[in-house]
């Protein structure tokens, strides 16, 4: 009998105890869709004109090659049978070569808006990234769930706090 009264003494106190830690707790947590944010960042749609014009320059450069090599070699596709055996040759290890410069040329315009795109993704992350730990530590938050990514986590009463970390970026990119 002793020993239950103590364990009951044991279980209240424990509960007195940690209860407010674990409602205090369940307060500190937020949730954000990062994706989401990311889809709405403000500035994007210049970020995506960048990356569009770029790419435009790219394609313009490399058509002008293709045309350029298109003329070569209708020229002398005209001029074949005026020409000796070893200029044909020639010619047509130039033309080999041309081919070859403007599949190289496609090569490098892919890297190079990749890194493009890349680099603009990661300043946006970055800047994001930055923005909700500034809105978590303002808000005294110990965490904030990602909640894009569906992880089954259970999200009753979370705290979501997308719309001040929006504003908040569009503040710090106009600080930028």
């Amino acid at each position: 009998m002793k020993n239950i009264k103590m364990r009951i003494i044991l279980l209240v106190l424990t509960l007195t105890f940690w209860l407010p830690n674990i409602i205090n707790a369940q307060n500190n947590v937020a949730k954000i869709d990062i994706n989401k944010l990311i889809e709405e960042y403000p500035g994007k749609d210049e970020y995506v004109k960048d990356i569009e014009e770029l790419s435009d320059g790219l394609q313009t450069k490399l058509d002008d090659m293709y045309n350029k090599l298109k003329a070569t070699i209708n020229k002398y596709e005209s001029e074949a049978e005026l020409q000796s055996e070893e200029t044909n040759i020639e010619r047509a290890k130039e033309i080999n070569r041309e081919r070859e410069k403007i599949s190289e040329q496609q090569k490098l315009a892919i890297e190079q808006l990749e890194k493009f795109e890349s680099n603009l993704n990661r300043k946006m992350s970055v800047n994001v990234h930055k923005v909700v730990l500034y809105i978590a530590e303002k808000q005294n938050l110990d965490f904030v769930i990602d909640s894009s990514h569906g992880y089954n986590i259970i999200e009753a009463d979370c705290k979501d706090i997308f719309n001040d970390v929006k504003q908040e970026l569009i503040k710090y990119i106009q600080t930028q």
